[in-house]
Order: C-alpha cells, then structure tokens, then sequence
C-alpha cells in the first residue's frame, strides 16, 4: 500500500474510526478520511479516488455489503474491505463474491489491520 495515496474509514461508532486513523497515522498513512453512512461514503468517493476503503457491514440507512455492492459496480478498481464481528462463513463468502478483497473480524485488532495491509 502507499502510505502517501488515500484511505478511506467507514463506520458508525465514531471510536471505531478514531482507533483506526490512529493506527494507520501512527504506521505512516498520511491520508485517512472517515464516514459514518453511505451518503457520506458516496459524497467522498465522487471527489476523491481512495486507494482503500475499510467499511463495517453494519451501517444506518443502507447496509455496507449493499454499498459494498454498489461501490464495486461504480469503481471496480477501488480495494474494499470489509469489517464486521458476524464472522460467519456465509457473510464473508457473501462479501468476497460481491468483491471485497479482504475481510477483518471486529474488534479490529493493530496487529490484524496492519497484516490485512501488507498482503494487499
């Protein structure tokens, strides 16, 4: 990953967020923006091409695999991925076919985050 090109953090519970923007910031990710909802997430996307997207599957007004969906049909290049604590086989097969290219299990973890970076 370049540490230099954007991130983008998505999730409801802003401590969440916080935790995650530490931990990039702190590894030498210069660029890390948050949202809370898909109109956010939607708004940011038009104006800035993100490297990564980091999303929750839990999120108010539509829910991240259907974003997820709808990001990957709108900017099949963007690197999506996906964090929940449903575990699940069937919810992460169900967001890799829709085209996340990672997944990780909440609570999210420094060590899990930065691993998850490294492979992609």
């Amino acid at each position: 990953m370049d540490k230099m090109r954007p991130i983008l953090v998505v999730d409801d519970v802003e401590a969440i967020c916080t935790f995650i923007c530490t931990v990039l910031q702190g590894n030498g990710y210069v660029h890390v923006d948050i949202a809370h909802d898909s109109a956010e997430v939607m708004s940011r996307v038009c104006r800035k091409k993100y490297q990564l997207i980091l999303m929750d599957i839990k999120l108010p007004q539509v829910d991240g695999l259907e974003l997820l969906s709808i990001l990957h049909e709108e900017i099949p290049e963007a690197k999506i991925v996906m964090c929940s604590a449903d575990t699940s086989e069937e919810t992460i097969n169900l967001a890799y076919e829709i085209g996340a290219v990672g997944f990780l299990e909440k609570p999210v973890t420094p060590m899990s985050l930065m691993s998850l970076l490294e492979r992609l």
